[in-house]
C-alpha cells in the first residue's frame, strides 16, 4: 500500500476533477492525504482520503477584472506569494507523512517544491490543456496579466521564486516555462481528440478524460418535465453568471418556444432583477448539471472545460459564450471540431441565439461529431485511468 500525497489550489475547476482518482485510489486501498483549505474538507473525506488543512492567500479571486481559468487565473507574483505562505505551513507535516510520491496542479508551486524536497516521485495533474512547441497559449496569458502589473514581469518574480527554491534546497525553474514544464507522467482530464495537437505528445501524457461519476446524493429537481420534450440547459457557472441581460435574452429567444429551457442563473441575480419567466422555463440557482445534461439537446454555456467536458460525456451539442480568453480558445476548439457554435458576447441578440440554435438543432452533423468525441472521451478510461497510471508509475519508480 503506497502513500500519495495531492497537492491543490483552493478552486472547484481544479479540485472537482481529481476527487473520483482520489477515490478509486483509496478504494483500491491506497492511502491518501489530500492539501487542501478547509472549504473542502467534506468533499475530500467524502472520498477515503484525509485532509491536510492549509490556509491560504488565494481568495478574492472572483472578480471579472481578474484573469480566469487553469492557466490564467493568478500572476506568477501571487502564486509565489501564495508558496511562501503554504510551505510554511506544511513543510513539518508532510516531512511527518513520508509519502511515497507527490501528485500536484501545475498551479500550485509548492507542491512541486514539496516533492523535491522531500525526494520523492512527482505527478502532475492537468485539468486541462498542456503544451508544448506544437500547442501554445498559457504564456501569452501570463505575460498579459503580468505586464499589466509589472514592466519586466518574470525578471522579478523568478528571483523571488529562486530565493524560495533556495530556502527548501530545491531547483527553481523559469515561471514563464511553469505550464510547458512537465514531469514523468502528466495525468490529463481531458481526452487527446480534444488536445489541440494531441497527437504529438509522447507517453508521458496519459490522457484519461473527465472522470465522471454518479452522484451518491438524490436530486429533488423536476427531471421529469424534461424528459419528455426538446431540452435546452443553458448555464454561466458560477463565476461569470451575473449577467442579467443575456438571462432576459434568453427568455426573448426561447419563451413560448417548443423548446423546455432549464437556466441556471447563479446565486449573484435574484429572479425579481429578470423580466417575467416565460412558462416553458425552468430557473434555479443552481441545477444538477449532471443529471440534467442527460436529458438535454443542446446545451448553451461559457465554456469551462469542465462543463464542456460534461456535455461530451453525454453526447451533448454545445452553443459556447466564451467569458475568458482561455474560454475562448475552447469555443474554437468545440467549433473547429464541429461539436458545436461559438458566439460572442456582443453578438448575443434574441435572434442570433434562436437562429444558432435552430442551426443545431436542423443539422445532424453537430450530432453525429459529437457523439464520436463522446466515444473517443469514453476510451479514455476517466477515473479508472488515471489510478491504473498513477499506482503503475509509482510502482515501476
Amino acid at each position: 500500500m503506497a502513500k500519495f500525497l495531492f497537492c491543490n489550489v483552493p478552486r472547484y475547476g481544479q479540485v472537482n476533477p481529481t476527487l473520483a482518482v482520489v477515490q478509486e485510489l483509496a478504494v483500491r486501498g491506497e492511502q491518501v492525504v489530500y492539501c487542501l483549505t478547509e472549504d473542502f474538507r467534506r468533499a475530500v473525506e467524502a472520498t477515503g482520503a484525509r485532509l491536510q488543512p492549509y490556509r491560504s492567500t488565494m481568495f478574492g479571486f472572483s472578480s471579472p477584472s481578474a484573469p480566469r481559468g487553469p492557466y490564467s487565473s493568478s500572476t506568477p507574483a501571487r502564486l509565489v506569494e501564495e508558496s511562501r505562505y503554504v510551505l510554511s505551513q506544511l513543510r513539518d507535516v508532510v516531512r511527518m507523512e513520508k509519502p511515497d510520491c507527490v501528485i500536484y496542479d501545475p498551479a500550485s508551486l509548492w507542491g512541486y517544491v514539496l516533492a523535491q524536497m522531500l525526494g520523492v516521485p512527482a505527478i502532475q495533474f492537468r485539468p486541462g490543456y498542456v503544451f508544448n512547441e506544437h500547442f501554445q497559449f498559457a504564456s501569452e496569458l501570463w505575460e498579459g496579466a503580468a505586464e499589466s502589473i509589472h514592466p519586466h514581469p518574470f525578471e522579478q518574480v523568478n528571483n523571488d521564486f529562486e530565493a524560495l527554491c533556495r530556502v527548501y534546497g530545491v531547483n527553481a525553474f523559469p515561471l514563464q516555462e511553469m505550464y510547458a514544464r512537465v514531469e514523468a507522467l502528466n495525468v490529463i482530464s481531458i481526452p487527446k481528440a480534444f488536445q489541440p495537437a494531441g497527437e504529438t505528445f509522447d507517453e508521458r501524457f496519459r490522457f484519461v478524460g473527465p472522470s465522471i461519476v454518479s452522484r451518491l446524493t438524490t436530486s429533488e429537481f423536476p427531471l421529469e418535465r424534461i424528459n419528455s420534450q426538446p431540452a435546452l440547459y443553458i448555464s454561466l457557472g458560477t463565476v461569470f453568471n451575473n449577467r442579467v441581460d443575456f438571462f432576459n435574452t434568453c427568455f426573448e429567444a426561447f419563451g413560448g418556444s417548443a423548446w423546455q429551457v432549464v437556466q441556471a442563473i447563479g446565486q449573484r441575480i435574484n429572479r425579481s432583477q429578470l423580466n417575467e419567466i416565460p412558462g416553458n422555463f425552468m430557473v434555479y440557482p443552481f441545477v444538477p448539471q449532471l443529471e440534467v445534461l442527460q436529458y438535454t439537446d443542446i446545451f448553451i454555456t461559457h465554456g469551462e472545460l469542465g462543463s464542456i467536458m460534461e456535455s461530451l460525456y453525454y453526447g451533448v451539442p454545445l452553443i459556447v459564450v466564451p467569458q475568458t480568453s482561455e474560454e475562448a480558445i475552447t469555443a474554437r476548439r468545440v467549433e473547429g471540431l464541429g461539436l458545436g457554435l461559438s458566439l460572442d458576447t456582443g453578438e448575443l441578440h434574441a435572434d442570433v441565439l434562436k437562429q444558432t440554435v435552430n442551426r443545431i438543432a436542423s443539422d445532424s452533423s453537430f450530432r453525429v461529431n459529437t457523439k464520436r468525441m463522446q466515444r473517443a472521451l469514453r476510451e479514455g478510461g476517466g477515473y479508472h485511468a488515471a489510478a491504473d497510471a498513477i499506482v503503475d508509475f509509482n510502482q515501476r519508480r
